[in-house]
């Protein structure tokens, strides 16, 4: 089973849901072989540029006698960092942007995530009620992201 982030865009959510991201929350195999490559595709561009010249002085690192070692564990180290978190890194920075981190949902594979998530928009959509100003606003900010804490090396355990 993993774990899907489920991200509606800045303004809510469009009717027909084309917008909405489903994205899974786990390894990806793309950014250990390629982390700069990975985090251009998500137009992260300054981590990008970051891992792209942390590689290049572990690089430089491997060729000093006696620090061979120490480059290629760094290089290594920049790599699987990124294939780890990169996934809540992106999730955290479309958050900063306005998006907002609807649900965290468990499930086979990613249709049923969507499926999960889609089938529960239909049933609370139809439990809401009709009356305008239904609910008081007490005047604290909205929450735009997952408020729970997780298992990730990075969690900041919903802070803002």
């Amino acid at each position: 089973m993993k774990s899907y982030l489920v991200l509606t865009p800045p303004g809510g959510s469009d009717p027909d849901h084309r917008k909405t991201i489903v994205m899974a929350d786990r390894f990806s195999w793309l950014a250990l072989f390629f982390p700069w490559i990975w985090l251009l595709t998500k137009r992260l561009w300054l981590p990008a540029i970051a891992v792209l010249v942390a590689q290049a002085v572990a690089g430089q690192l491997i060729q000093v006698p006696g620090l061979e070692l120490v480059g290629l564990l760094a290089a290594l180290s920049i790599n699987l960092l990124v294939a780890l978190e990169g996934r809540h890194f992106y999730s955290e920075v479309l958050i900063r942007r306005g998006w907002t981190l609807e649900d965290v949902i468990t499930a086979t594979d990613l249709e049923t995530a969507e499926e999960f998530y889609f089938a529960g928009q239909r049933q609370v959509r139809a439990e809401l009620p009709a009356v305008s100003g239904w609910a008081k606003t007490s005047g604290a900010l909205p929450s735009t992201g997952w408020d729970h804490g997780g298992i990730g090396l990075f969690d900041n355990q919903g802070g803002r």
